[in-house]
């Protein structure tokens, strides 16, 4: 038999083989791309509608980018690429770090849920929760950058504004607690009920330009604010409030003034609104109204974080130990844009809005305790004294 027969007959043979190799590699690729909750759609057109969301996203618009990621296109590229250069998020080779990042700002921006989210970016649901954590892990990781504690040093909003200085000149901060919203498990609720359910207690310490220089989260919703103080005292640095010599933070009437924290006087008018209309008629009222003034910037900072961040008014639907994480990596989210971006809307909207109302852990003997609290109490009236001298021009 000639070679022209053989090659004929061996031919059709080879078509054939050819044809089924080409179906099992075009399976195998359809085995990868096509899971469970996945599109069946081919992964070109997929990538093309992600692609095209993501331009949608940063070219649609100041108000449109805003309004989606809670930032604007500068402050979210330049976050990415801090990412990036640290090595903390990679661009893996479907999801670039910009997407990850626009999955986790509009999952805290909005408190979209997963089934929300794959369709959004069509992505499955373990893909969003993979990213989602991966960036909150990064972003816990970039603490230390943006959430600086005080420094000692008077800060310039109160140097500048003669309300408050030479006053409070020795003020290295503003502390206050707040209450956010906690999923817990069923036997844990008592603990966690506050007044609007259960919520996490929040202490934090802001300063004038309404960045934050120390959070806790994580404490029953049931603490009262002083508990939760004297916890922040008690804790080894870096975890621990740092009190600095000389030094003090202005608390609100639901705490004392002791040893590097002042309160307003109780029994005497306090809030903006009750001030309203009526000069002050004595010392107290005098340092009561500029202190409220002052120690409202943390009333603010809450709002503009609430404002900007969803998740922490809703009920969350991550375990507990995430819920804490977000409330932190929502702070440090909060001054980062603070320090990059000073036009912000939200953070501008905050800034304008009306005015609402030594290591302590070491052991030490009442009386000594009384003693060194009666000294603060004292630095309170001569602070009060001077302010109310130089109102009315004694001096």
């Amino acid at each position: 038999m000639d070679s022209w027969a053989v090659n004929e007959r061996t031919r059709p043979l080879a078509a054939a083989f050819t044809t089924v190799i080409v179906i099992i590699v075009y399976l195998v690729e359809e085995m990868h791309v096509t899971r469970p909750g996945r599109s069946k759609e081919p992964s070109i057109f997929r990538d093309l509608t992600r692609k095209r969301h993501m331009e949608r996203i940063l070219r649609g618009g100041q108000d449109y980018c805003v309004s989606y990621l809670r930032m604007d296109v500068g402050p979210f590229l330049h976050l990415s690429s801090i990412f990036r250069d640290k090595h903390l998020l990679v661009d893996s080779r479907h999801v670039s770090v910009e997407e990850q990042l626009a999955i986790f700002l509009h999952i805290v921006g909005h408190n979209t849920k997963n089934r929300i989210m794959r369709v959004e970016f069509l992505r499955s649901g373990e893909t969003i929760s993979r990213y989602f954590n991966n960036v909150l892990r990064a972003v816990c990781a970039i603490r230390d950058d943006f959430v600086h504690p005080p420094s000692g040093t008077c800060h310039h909003e109160i140097e500048t504004n003669p309300n408050w200085y030479p006053f409070f000149k020795d003020c290295v901060g503003l502390l206050d607690g707040t209450h956010v919203d906690a999923s817990v498990p069923s036997n844990e609720i008592p603990r966690f009920r506050g007044r609007k359910g259960p919520t996490q207690n929040v202490l934090a310490v802001v300063n004038p330009d309404l960045q934050f220089t120390y959070v806790l989260a994580g404490w029953e919703g049931s603490a009262n604010d002083f508990t939760v103080l004297k916890d922040v005292l008690a804790r080894p640095h870096p975890e621990g409030l740092k009190v600095l010599e000389g030094k003090y933070y202005l608390v609100d009437a639901g705490y004392t003034t002791m040893n590097g924290f002042i309160a307003p006087y109780r029994g005497v008018r306090y809030h903006l609104k009750e001030h309203s209309g009526r000069p002050p008629t004595n010392p107290k009222e005098l340092f009561n109204l500029r202190h409220s003034m002052l120690r409202s910037r943390v009333e603010r900072a809450f709002g503009t974080l609430k404002n900007r961040f969803k998740i922490l008014t809703s009920h969350p639907f991550f375990p507990f130990r995430t819920q804490v994480k977000l409330v932190l990596g929502c702070c440090i989210i909060h001054n980062y844009i603070a320090g990059v971006d000073p036009s912000d809307r939200i953070l501008l909207e905050g800034s304008t809005q009306q005015d609402e109302y030594i290591n302590a852990s070491q052991t030490r003997s009442q009386r000594a305790q009384r003693e060194e609290n009666r000294q603060w109490v004292e630095l309170r009236d001569n602070i009060a004294n001077d302010m109310w001298n130089r109102y009315n021009g004694f001096v």
